[in-house]
């Protein structure tokens, strides 16, 4: 709560003192960094599609139901609060702003979708939130640390202002934290039952990627297999080291 109160705290001062100098300097001084591949493949970890397959396969390499099931409602949760206050807001993206000027339209001529609060800031603060409790501790300030990085990201491509993701973190911690308090209270230990998910879960894992390529374009695809579906794979290859040490 503490987090969620500081970061409400921090949408406030950054709407009010933050966001335009911020988006002066980006706008005036422009960089090719966020076009590196391993760059882009940091901002695709706050999509929705990728957590899921991501958690889908956690699911099919570990069992643990419980924990990825969490992250997965989590994720639903905060989809839910910051839709509708987007379309409350209609706060037009910085790149829309910056295509509207260039081009001496309206904004209303170029917005695609809007800007407050992050969606993808709120995805991964809220899957970091809900498994967070289940981790070992190390690995609690990497989900954080990386968590941040995905919000900084999608600053300096000026897909967000400052306050749209300080806006998208507290409502990230507040689902997670709110899906780990309903878990806890209302969902059975039977609700979690392995056999329940195995088949949904190694199905999504191969329609994500296929979702990916069709709708969101080769370049996305490419990036998404050298990042994570190398990852993941490497995750597979040692959790299966050992029954296929026994073969050999």
């Amino acid at each position: 709560m503490v987090s969620i109160i500081a970061l409400g705290s921090a949408t406030l001062l950054s709407y009010f003192f933050v966001d335009e100098r911020v988006f002066s300097w980006l706008w005036r001084h422009p960089s090719d960094w966020p076009k590196n591949d391993w760059v882009q493949a940091l901002g695709l970890l706050g999509k929705s599609y990728v957590l899921v397959w991501l958690l889908l396969n956690w699911i099919c390499i570990s069992g643990r139901t419980r924990l990825a099931t969490i992250g997965l409602l989590g994720l639903l949760l905060a989809g839910s609060i910051v839709h509708p206050v987007k379309l409350l807001a209609r706060r037009p993206r910085p790149q829309h702003v910056i295509k509207a000027h260039l081009e001496q339209e309206d904004t209303s001529g170029v917005i695609q979708s809007w800007s407050f609060p992050s969606g993808d800031t709120a995805a991964v603060f809220a899957v970091a939130t809900a498994l967070a409790p289940f981790v070992a501790w190390p690995w609690i300030p990497v989900l954080f640390t990386i968590s941040s990085a995905v919000s900084l990201f999608r600053v300096a491509v000026l897909a967000h202002y400052p306050s749209d993701v300080c806006a998208g973190a507290a409502m990230g911690i507040f689902s997670g934290w709110l899906i780990l308090r309903i878990s806890r209270r209302w969902l059975s230990p039977d609700w979690f039952r392995l056999d329940r998910y195995r088949t949904i879960a190694g199905l999504g894992v191969v329609l994500i990627p296929l979702f990916i390529g069709l709708f969101k374009g080769v370049d996305d695809l490419l990036i998404f297999l050298k990042s994570y579906g190398a990852l993941v794979a490497g995750i597979y290859l040692i959790a299966k080291a050992g029954t296929w040490s026994k073969w050999l």
